[in-house]
C-alpha cells in the first residue's frame, strides 16, 4: 500500500491524473470502453455508425466509431473482449469487428438524421451496458466510484461520469434501462446495491488524513480545479463531519496538481440572473455558506496555494486561517474584466487581513493585477513559500500545528484604505 501510495502523489505532483485498479481482466478503464465499442459494434443491425455516433454525443464528445478510426481501434476491441470472455460468452466480440477497416461516420458535432425510435434504441443499449460495466466495477471492487466516475471524463471523454448520468436520470429511469438491456443482452452485469450506493461519494474531493490533518484536495483537472456548488458543498460536509472530531487537530486545503489550487468558479449561472438583483443576492449568499462555516471553525484551516489561485478559488484561500504557497503560485481577482466584482469576500477579507497590501488589493479589484508569492508574502497573505508541490504540503500541516489554538480571525472595524488612482490608460492584469 505504502508503493501504491507514493505511485499516487508521484503522479499526481508530476500533473498527472492515475486512478487505482485491482488486478482483474483489462483493469478498470479499459472496460469500460472495450465494452462501449463492442456494444456499438452490435447496435449495427438496426442502426449506422454515424447514427450511433450522433446518439451517444449527449454522453460523450466523440462516438465510439469516430474514436475507433482515430485509434485503428478494431484489433484493440477484439483482443480485449476475447480475454473477457474468460468471464461469460456475453463478452465475445462483435463479428463486424473483423471485417471492416474504417468506419463511415462524421466528426463530432456534424448533422446526422437519426430518427426517435433508433435514437431510444441507440441510448438504452449504449447506457445498458454503460451502466452494466459500471455497476460491475464497483461491486467487485474494481475500482472505487470516485476514480470510475473522474477516470471516465478525464480518459474517456464523458461529459460526465455513470454515476452522475444516472443521478440525472434518476432511480425509476435507471431501472428501466438496466431491465430493458437484460432483456435483450443477457448475462452482464447488473446493479448489487440500491440505487442510492452508487450516489453516496464525494465527486470532486480526495480526503486524507496525515499526521491528524485533514487534507482536502479539490480534484478537477479538467476544469483547472474551478468550484462549483457540488465542490462547495462536499467541502462544507467535511469540515462539518471532522470539526467536532478531537483526533483531527485541523485541515488542508489543495488544489489537484501542480499548477492550479483553483481557477476559480463556474460561471454558467451567472448569464441567467443577470438584471435579476434578489437571484443573485441569493445566490451570492448561497455560495457564502462555506466561508461562513469557515470563519467561525474553532480549529485552523490552512490553504496550500499550488499555481494559479483565481477569483472565487482566490476567495476560498483568503478565508482560510493561514496560507503557504509553491513558488509558482499566482493570485489573482481576473473577473473584474468581465465586470464582475469578487462578491464572497474578495472585496473586504484582503483589507481586513492584511492591511499593509491595501494598495495592491486597490489594484487587484479595479485591474486584475497578480500577485505573485514573494509579493503575497511581503505583505502577510502568505506564511512559507515552497520550492515545490512535494513540499508544499509538507509545509501545510506544520502550519495547521503551529496556529493551533492561536487561529487569526477576521478583524472587524473600519480599515484605512489608501485612495485608489486609475492609469490613463488602464490594463487589466498589469
Amino acid at each position: 500500500r505504502e508503493i501504491v501510495d507514493y505511485l499516487f502523489w508521484f503522479f499526481a505532483s508530476t500533473g498527472k491524473a492515475p486512478i487505482i485498479t485491482d488486478n482483474a481482466i483489462c483493469f478498470m478503464l479499459d472496460r469500460i470502453f472495450d465494452n462501449w465499442c463492442n456494444e456499438a459494434a452490435y447496435l449495427l443491425d438496426r442502426t449506422s455508425a454515424g447514427q450511433v455516433d450522433k446518439a451517444v454525443e449527449e454522453f460523450v464528445f466523440a462516438g465510439p466509431f469516430f474514436v475507433l478510426n482515430m485509434a485503428n481501434g478494431n484489433p484493440i476491441i477484439i483482443e480485449t473482449n476475447n480475454l473477457q470472455m474468460e468471464e461469460g460468452p456475453q463478452y465475445r466480440p462483435a463479428p463486424v469487428l473483423s471485417s471492416v477497416d474504417k468506419w463511415l461516420t462524421h466528426r463530432p458535432g456534424a448533422k446526422v438524421d437519426v430518427p426517435e425510435d433508433i435514437k431510444n434504441h441507440i441510448r438504452d443499449r449504449m447506457l445498458g451496458i454503460f451502466f452494466s460495466q459500471s455497476f460491475d466495477i464497483v461491486d467487485r471492487g474494481i475500482g472505487t466510484k470516485e476514480d470510475l466516475n473522474f477516470g471516465c471524463q478525464i480518459a474517456l471523454g464523458f461529459r460526465k461520469g455513470p454515476f452522475d448520468i444516472m443521478g440525472d436520470l434518476g432511480e425509476a429511469e435507471v431501472s428501466r434501462i438496466m431491465k430493458t438491456f437484460e432483456r435483450q443482452r443477457p448475462g452482464f452485469p447488473q446493479a448489487k446495491d440500491p440505487f442510492s450506493a452508487y450516489q453516496d461519494f464525494r465527486r470532486y474531493l480526495l480526503v486524507d488524513e496525515i499526521d491528524g490533518v485533514k487534507i482536502i484536495t479539490i480534484r478537477r483537472p479538467q476544469a483547472m480545479n474551478a468550484i462549483n456548488d457540488d465542490i462547495m458543498d462536499e467541502i462544507r460536509a467535511v469540515l462539518e463531519e471532522d470539526s467536532n472530531d478531537p483526533s483531527v487537530k485541523g485541515f488542508v486545503i489543495a488544489g489537484y496538481g501542480s499548477t492550479v489550487f483553483s481557477a476559480g468558479a463556474d460561471i454558467g449561472k451567472f448569464p441567467e440572473m443577470l438584471g435579476d438583483s434578489d437571484a443573485s443576492v441569493e445566490y451570492s449568499r448561497s455560495c457564502a455558506k462555506v466561508q461562513l462555516f469557515m470563519d467561525q471553525m474553532e480549529k485552523p484551516i490552512v490553504a496550500a496555494v499550488n499555481g494559479l489561485a483565481l477569483g472565487g478559488g482566490l476567495e476560498l484561500a483568503i478565508r482560510c486561517h493561514s496560507m503557504v504557497a509553491a513558488k509558482n503560485a499566482r493570485f489573482q481577482f481576473p473577473e473584474i474584466t468581465l465586470g464582475i466584482l469578487p462578491g464572497i469576500g474578495g472585496c473586504i477579507v484582503p483589507y481586513r487581513k492584511w492591511p499593509h497590501g491595501a494598495a495592491l488589493f486597490n489594484e487587484m479589484i479595479t485591474m486584475a493585477r497578480p500577485l505573485n508569492s514573494k509579493e503575497a508574502a511581503d505583505i502577510g497573505m502568505v506564511s512559507e513559500i515552497t520550492d515545490d508541490y512535494s513540499e508544499l504540503i509538507r509545509a501545510a500541516i506544520g502550519e495547521v500545528k503551529r496556529i493551533e489554538g492561536n487561529e487569526k480571525r477576521i478583524p472587524d472595524g473600519k480599515v484605512d484604505i489608501p485612495e485608489i488612482t486609475i492609469p490613463d490608460q488602464p490594463m487589466a492584469g498589469k
